[in-house]
């Protein structure tokens, strides 16, 4: 019997990158959009469309995904605030779609800066009728800066401890027009002080005691696994 290193040649370390940790910020390489369609799971004939941009570095990947927004997604919303007289005020906030169009063109002024600028002077009006055809004209935009190096600003996911962009950068100046008020992408970006006080909360929290729990008969076809990801 004959014993050969040939086969171990080049496959005996795994190429395969773990994803980045939440609360840091990295240098990464932006690697480019994916257009993924998803069958849906108790409806087979639901089609979820969505948009993936990807990013990576030495030490591993992050991936942004962006789902095909929903009609309720372009209403804007109102957060309540408690003034210092005690009184409850309503703050208009963004619409989802309106903080997705944000995230998009965000990504563009660091990667396709080019566009970016032609946008901003309206020297290009950008625009799409569908969803499919918004990805599409994305991914064209953001894959001709393929390769491009930038930073990325990562935090953790409250739910799933895993890493992502921040949930609420978006905002409406007085006049009601949206804007980002927290860099996530490109060289100025710098964890605010709210998100720093979260992070060291973090770090210093101890960890929770687990109670064992046993799921009975009743438990068991209730339990419910769908998550709600069609959210930015």
């Amino acid at each position: 019997m004959d014993f050969s290193f040939s086969a171990t040649a080049n496959a005996s370390q795994s190429t395969t990158k773990p994803k980045l940790d939440g609360n840091n910020i990295y240098t990464v390489k932006f690697d480019g959009c994916e257009l993924k369609d998803i069958a849906g799971v108790k409806d087979p004939t639901a089609l979820y469309k969505q948009l993936i941009l990807k990013f990576s570095n030495e030490d591993g990947v992050y991936e942004h995904t962006v789902w095909e927004p929903r009609p309720e997604d372009f209403n804007r919303r109102e957060s309540e605030i408690k003034n210092k007289d005690g009184k409850i005020e309503k703050i208009p906030q963004p619409s989802n779609v309106e903080s997705m169009m944000l995230l998009f063109k965000h990504a563009i002024d660091s990667i396709a800066p080019t566009v970016g600028k032609q946008i901003d002077s309206k020297e290009r009006n950008l625009g799409a009728s569908n969803w499919d055809e918004l990805r599409k004209l994305v991914t064209k935009i953001l894959d001709s800066g393929k390769g491009t190096t930038t930073k990325i600003k990562l935090l953790k996911n409250k739910k799933t401890g895993e890493a992502t962009f921040p949930g609420f950068f978006a905002g409406l100046t007085r006049e009601g027009l949206p804007y980002v008020k927290n860099n996530f992408i490109g060289d100025k970006v710098a964890f605010s002080t709210y998100e720093l006080q979260n992070i060291n909360n973090e770090s210093n929290a101890a960890p929770a005691r687990v109670e064992t729990f046993t799921p009975s008969v009743e438990d068991g076809p209730n339990l419910d696994l769908n998550f709600d990801v069609s959210g930015l």
